[in-house]
């Protein structure tokens, strides 16, 4: 009886196993002989990009309500810490702003070189400091900066690519 009994459940953990197994190769992945569906492409997945335009305004938008007087020099004294790390924030958002201009598949060749040439005068002021921590030294250059960002905005309100 007992040999009778250990018959019958080995069959059924055999059963089981197989289950299992099965279940957990649906799990990681499926049956390796059925079809597998074409996975989207990266760029199919993507939505396109908003104009450079639209980015610049949305980033100056934020400027506007959140400079607190540090990139344009009003409230500077203030906090010089806090400012000088507001002025390399701005530089970071005109590097991406640089970095659209860059990916713009709308732009015909050659259209945003007189941008690169402001942006590249911003980039000259702002490597001016010598580091992060240069407190001092950002602010030395926060005006050349700013009248850089301020010809940038002139320059993409009078050539909008859309």
């Amino acid at each position: 009886m007992i040999s009778a009994m250990t018959k019958g459940w080995g069959k059924v953990a055999a059963v089981l196993l197989a289950a299992v197994t099965m279940a957990g190769t649906a799990a990681c992945g499926g049956d390796a002989g059925a079809e597998s569906k074409p996975k989207a492409t990266a760029s199919a997945a993507k939505k396109p990009a908003e104009p450079v335009k639209a980015q610049w305004d949305k980033a100056m938008e934020w400027w506007a309500t959140h400079d607190i007087g540090c990139v344009n020099g009003s409230a500077v004294d203030a906090d010089r810490e806090g400012c000088a790390v507001r002025v390399q924030d701005y530089v970071d958002d005109v590097r991406k702003i640089r970095k659209a201009m860059n990916a713009d598949p709308a732009a015909p060749k050659g259209f945003y070189s007189d941008a690169y040439a402001i942006i590249d005068r911003l980039e000259s002021y702002a490597s001016t400091p010598s580091g992060e921590g240069d407190t001092e030294g950002w602010l030395d250059a926060r005006p050349l900066i700013w009248a850089q960002g301020e010809a940038l905005d002139e320059w993409i309100a009078a050539h909008p690519l859309q």
